[in-house]
């Protein structure tokens, strides 16, 4: 009890902390702790989205103008500080600032530049300068290069042939010689949104870390005319991009702080506002080449010269410009400084906490007994509303196939008199799905207990598809399911498929679903034999996956083909899918052995219809069960690198792009289920790769009599071996 009343304490004070934090902080006296210091207004590079680079050499600031600067209290707490340009190195005298930022600053204890490695020699004699420097006086110094693509994307952007090449130099020498902290941080405008991951793939096979940013107009980089390539992205680019972003968060970055504002720049790019604060509100000044003064880079008017007048006084006579910035600016401002959790986002991180604590397996009890005191939404009155859950939020193309089938299925009974909502584990991806499908639908957060709410008042709760399987989100149904039948709602399984399940707690879930069900519709025999013989369910109905009566709508002939297309639907195997007794040292080597006749079958099929293209089509584009670009990436570069015929899809896809380019292509390999439904539905010529080692691709294939369109992986590896 004790224990339970001390945390409860420990959160009132740290959400007391936070608001005091927030308080007056327009007109405070706090003192800044880091400094941005430009050391020039000019470039050697031609970069897309910033102007510097036409400026003429002006007045740049010297170790004697920060003598003076620094020497105003305002400076008395500063710990860090953060030189730029233009490009700093540049100036033959860089080093000079460093050694007045430690001559001058009494609690200064890290450095940093930012460098666009141009001149590569050069700036490994500025950095090996400074670097001692630094170790001399026990400052820490730390290094961040600018690369904003791989290869040629990253040349281009810069405007210099030959950057990546230098950038990457400068990198490994940081890292192997000077030992100390590197990383490269990545701009995202109009111009590489579609290449950006190419970029993470080679930090990631490299070991080399970075961040990443969306361009910004920031006053200091003179690039208000740069409308073309900053912030303009379109509705899909800006979706790519969230995509990218929860990527980053999932599979790359480790720092919570970073991963904050990540989620910020996701929640602006989809239309929100920023979530995170900045450390320009009170611990951040910005220094020009000039030693004028600035509340912040991006948004704030030069108040004053440090050199003439002294810092503290320009400082705080200035505060209606840092409100204006806060006031006007701050919410749609995408740049990404970093700050202290606030206290709404700390009051977010309790409430997910708490409700996490009841959104688990086998937590009905307690759903039930908080059911009780949530709010009843406003349904429309005189319609049939019904809730369809599922892993919305995680869709691939087929899922969304899925989805505008049941919503289909449920108009032609209720008409204009049907209210659709969608449970979704990732909202602004369902967001994305209802757009394409052009559905009316309100779509609420299943990673809450917002759909509890729903489930309460809703006609009609749907599993809408999908298999389930061996999954922590079984929760969803399960309670939705159990808390539909409290409230006396209809409860329907509608086209799902019965596994892969190997562990009790996940088929205890699945029997629990299947019992709370007023009506089990499954995808197929193989499922409604399992659902018989493990669970005692006899009287399921077999109505095949929902996907296919979708596909009705593309018409079966085939498009007039210009060129010959190897299309292939392909995905990461994952050890999920092994079957047997096979180790996860054994997988690793049977994978590669697939994934080695996996190409030469591509190559050998590629020959013998003689095609003059071999695309990799997606039938997933999220990180969370596998962003099938991603593999493609990967695979291409292992076995197909040269190969000039091959390419893949960069763009997000969709139900239409995937049935025009199976439509239009001379043989479809396929893997994803879906794929392989697709293929099959739209009668094309395709070949089935049974990645599920005999589960729910046999099974389609045996209940629509076209067995001979698959092979086993067992079969493929044997194949290769008898070649």
């Amino acid at each position: 009890m004790w224990k339970k009343i001390k945390k409860i304490f420990q959160k009132l004070k740290t959400l007391l902390r936070l608001k005091l934090n927030e308080i007056n902080f327009i007109s405070n006296t706090e003192k800044p702790v880091l400094i941005n210091l430009n050391a020039n207004d000019i470039c050697n590079s031609k970069c897309t989205m910033c102007n510097i680079w036409k400026n003429k050499q002006d007045k740049e600031i010297t170790y004697d103008d920060l003598k003076v600067i620094f020497s105003d209290r305002l400076y008395s707490e500063i710990t860090g500080v953060g030189i730029t340009g233009g490009e700093p190195t540049l100036r033959n005298d860089l080093v000079d600032l460093y050694k007045a930022c430690i001559d001058f600053l009494p609690k200064l204890k890290y450095l940093s530049i930012i460098t666009n490695c141009i001149k590569v020699d050069e700036v490994k004699q500025q950095l090996q300068a400074i670097n001692k420097l630094c170790k001399e006086h026990n400052i820490n110094f730390s290094v961040m290069v600018s690369l904003d693509g791989y290869g040629e994307i990253h040349d281009k952007i810069r405007g210099r042939e030959g950057n990546f090449k230098t950038a990457i130099e400068v990198i490994n020498y940081v890292k192997y010689d000077l030992k100390i902290p590197i990383s490269f941080g990545a701009t995202i405008s109009k111009e590489n949104v579609w290449e950006i991951d190419e970029l993470l793939d080679f930090a990631k096979t490299n070991n080399i870390y970075g961040r990443f940013r969306v361009a910004e107009f920031i006053k200091r980089l003179y690039n208000e005319d740069r409308e073309e390539v900053i912030r303009n992205f379109t509705s899909d680019e800006s979706y790519h991009l969230a995509l990218f972003f929860e990527k980053l968060k999932r599979a790359y970055e480790t720092n919570k702080t970073y991963k904050r504002t990540y989620s910020s720049i996701q929640n602006i790019l989809l239309g929100g506002k920023r979530t995170t604060g900045c450390p320009y509100h009170k611990k951040g000044i910005n220094i020009n080449a000039k030693g004028e003064l600035a509340y912040c880079a991006p948004k704030s008017k030069t108040i004053g010269n440090g050199i003439e007048i002294a810092s503290s006084v320009i400082y705080k006579s200035n505060l209606e410009e840092k409100k204006r910035i806060i006031l006007n600016e701050c919410d749609d401002c995408i740049h990404d400084y970093h700050a202290e959790i606030t206290y709404k986002e700390q009051v977010e991180v309790y409430k997910d906490k708490f409700q996490k604590k009841f959104l688990k397996l086998h937590n009905e009890n307690k759903v039930l007994k908080l059911s009780s005191f949530l709010r009843t939404p406003k349904l429309p009155k005189n319609k049939y509303s019904i809730l369809i859950v599922g892993w919305y939020g995680t869709e691939t193309v087929g899922d969304k196939a899925i989805l505008g089938s049941i919503v289909e299925a449920y108009k032609q009974k209720y008409g204009d008199s049907l209210n659709v909502i969608i449970g979704s584990l990732y909202p602004f991806i369902t967001h994305q799905t209802i757009k394409e499908l052009q559905i009316e639908a309100t779509v609420v957060n299943t990673s809450n207990l917002e759909f509890i709410r729903y489930c309460k008042t809703c006609d009609e709760v749907i599993m809408g598809g999908g298999p389930l399987m061996d999954l922590n989100e079984l929760y969803v149904p399960l309670l939705s399911f159990t808390t539909a039948k409290k409230y006396n709602k209809k409860r329907t399984v509608y086209g799902c498929g019965l596994g892969p399940i190997n562990h009790d707690k996940y088929k205890s879930a699945i029997h629990k679903i299947l019992k709370l069900s007023n009506e089990i519709k499954l995808r197929d025999k193989k499922s409604q034999v399992y659902a018989s013989k493990h669970f005692n369910l006899p009287n399921t109905e077999m109505i095949g996956d929902p996907a296919k009566s979708y596909l009705k709508r593309f018409p079966k002939s085939t498009p007039l083909k210009q060129e010959k297309v190897l299309s292939l639907y392909l995905r990461d195997w994952e050890y999920l899918y092994a079957r047997g007794d096979m180790s996860e040292t054994e997988f690793v080597s049977v994978k590669k052995e697939f994934e080695d006749a996996l190409a030469y079958l591509i190559k050998k099929k590629a020959e013998e219809f003689k095609v003059d293209k071999i695309v990799f089509n997606h039938m997933h584009n999220f990180v969370l069960g596998g962003d099938d670009r991603d593999f493609s990436r990967r695979f291409i570069k292992t076995y197909f690198e040269k190969d000039l015929r091959v390419s893949y899809d960069k763009k997000l896809s969709t139900v239409d792009s995937i049935a025009k380019s199976m439509q239009q292509s001379e043989l479809n390999i396929c893997m994803r289920f879906h794929s392989v439904l697709f293929a099959d539905t739209l009668n094309t010529n395709f070949l089935a790769l049974d990645y599920t080692m005999g589960g729910k691709i046999e099974a389609y294939l045996k209940d629509n009599n076209v067995e001979n369109r698959g092979m086993s992986i067992k079969e493929l590896i044997q194949l290769n071996n008898d070649l």
